[in-house]
């Protein structure tokens, strides 16, 4: 009687189970459209990134100015606010990556929108250095919280074989933006003031960026598909009884998921920060200080500020290239060659006695600059997978905040010493050299075994 009754609670279960899988299939058909989700997915991140990038990253050099001219502020105290917003984004890393993991990024890319919307709205209000601080901080962590994380471990969830070229198209965003969005901001502030076009600014950044959150979801499985497209099939598992889940034996063929606390252990995850830590002294430096430079041996101002530019324009085609070729070849050998020519370019650049050698600069450097935007990013990915990528990634945050604000710092006092950047400029060769040869030890690391696994 015992045994009949366990029999027909079984049987009641899978039959349960089998109409479960049914209905599922029938929610979410088997047979994929001919565009996979997931690009609609890194289309409206993409386009969430041109507008965010445009308005604050590159164009808080817009707002700049004005905002000198009218409070009389100096150029350090103004400059005082990009310093924090870099060393904000090093602290709220580590915390808002866990938070992207554990809340997912759709709840966390909306947060971001509306802090980042509401806080610009504000700027207004402005009136001495300390709101000025304060509202441009919390701008700053609205943009850090739904413009990078969220996003960029979005893309990095829906995709694992073509994860690279994902990426790629997410960071064509920050080059658009800066080139697309500045002039309109400038443009707008000529015409109606700093003031208005904070305001304007700000209701663009809610009133796009809202709709296009609707498409954000953080994994696949969550609309009931998996990565990179791959189709579902008989065995395919659906878990749980309250939310649809999707597990595929596909998926654990071709990467492995690190935890946090296991990734740190590893050895390839020191090597990565290393490299990041090098490279983190480039990036910001060779912004500030190029113009300087270039004018400092006698390149008229508006000269140079072209050659920002085209170096900013080139970066464009650099991140296509590599990250296109992330999918085929190994990131780590891309990273490197990267390195390799930030560091030839940046030679160019210590050494220019003509506009020849300037040209050679921006093309090699900005090539490389921009390949290894997407590759740098995606490689977390390969190395520890996609689960807890959003924390592991926020782990490198205070690395790049150590680089982003003593890199512009030691260059400065190079100039002021030396009247020159040279020295600084070949230190600086020096290190992209470093982090390129660096990266090539990081290989991917192999899962540990499990605590309570048995033979």
């Amino acid at each position: 009687m015992k045994k009949n009754l366990i029999m027909s609670i079984y049987f009641s279960f899978k039959k349960f189970r089998r109409r479960r899988v049914n209905t599922v299939k029938k929610t979410f058909p088997l047979k994929s459209s001919n565009v996979f989700f997931g690009w609609w997915v890194v289309l409206a991140c993409t386009i969430i990134h041109v507008l965010g990038a445009g308005i604050f990253f590159y164009g808080f050099s817009v707002f700049f100015t004005p905002m000198v001219i009218e409070f009389a502020w100096s150029s350090a105290v103004v400059s005082g606010a990009f310093a924090l917003s870099r060393l904000e984004g090093g602290i709220e890393g580590p915390v808002i990556g866990h938070l992207v993991d554990r809340f997912g990024s759709k709840k966390l890319l909306i947060v971001g929108l509306a802090v980042t919307g509401v806080f610009f709205m504000l700027m207004p209000w402005v009136n001495n250095v300390w709101k000025m601080y304060l509202i441009y901080g919390l701008i700053s962590i609205g943009y850090n919280t739904g413009y990078t994380h969220a996003l960029v471990s979005t893309i990095a969830n829906w995709f694992i074989t073509k994860r690279s070229r994902a990426l790629m198209v997410y960071t064509l965003g920050a080059g658009l933006g800066g080139s697309i969005i500045v002039p309109v901001l400038s443009r707008l502030i000529t015409n109606y003031g700093w003031r208005t076009t904070s305001i304007i600014s700000g209701i663009s950044l809610m009133v796009i960026g809202f709709p296009l959150a609707k498409l954000i979801t953080h994994r696949p499985e969550d609309r009931g598909l998996l990565p990179d497209g791959l189709p579902l099939n008989s065995n395919t598992e659906i878990i749980k009884d309250d939310k649809i889940e999707i597990h595929s034996d596909k998926i654990d063929d071709l990467e492995s998921n690190f935890t946090r606390d296991e990734a740190i252990r590893t050895r390839s995850f020191w090597i990565y920060l290393i490299s990041m830590l090098c490279r983190s002294f480039l990036l910001s430096s060779i912004v500030v200080h190029e113009i300087p430079h270039l004018v400092n041996i006698g390149i008229p101002m508006e000269t140079a500020g072209d050659i920002l530019g085209l170096m900013v324009f080139l970066s464009i085609p650099g991140r296509i290239a590599f990250g296109w070729a992330g999918d085929y070849l190994s990131q780590r050998y891309l990273i490197a060659l990267a390195c390799l020519m930030q560091c030839i370019g940046i030679f160019f650049l210590s050494n220019a006695q003509s506009i020849e050698y300037v040209y050679l600069f921006v093309l090699i450097y900005g090539i490389g600059y921009g390949g290894a935007i997407p590759l740098t990013t995606g490689y977390i990915g390969e190395l520890f997978g996609r689960k807890h990528f959003a924390s592991i990634r926020g782990l490198t945050s205070p690395v790049g905040m150590i680089g982003g604000i003593a890199g512009p710092i030691f260059a400065g006092y190079v100039f002021d010493v030396s009247k020159s950047y040279k020295f600084a400029l070949d230190i600086f060769a020096i290190i992209a050299l470093l982090s390129g040869i660096t990266i090539l030890f990081s290989k991917k690391p192999t899962k540990p075994p499990l605590k309570n696994a048995t033979i």
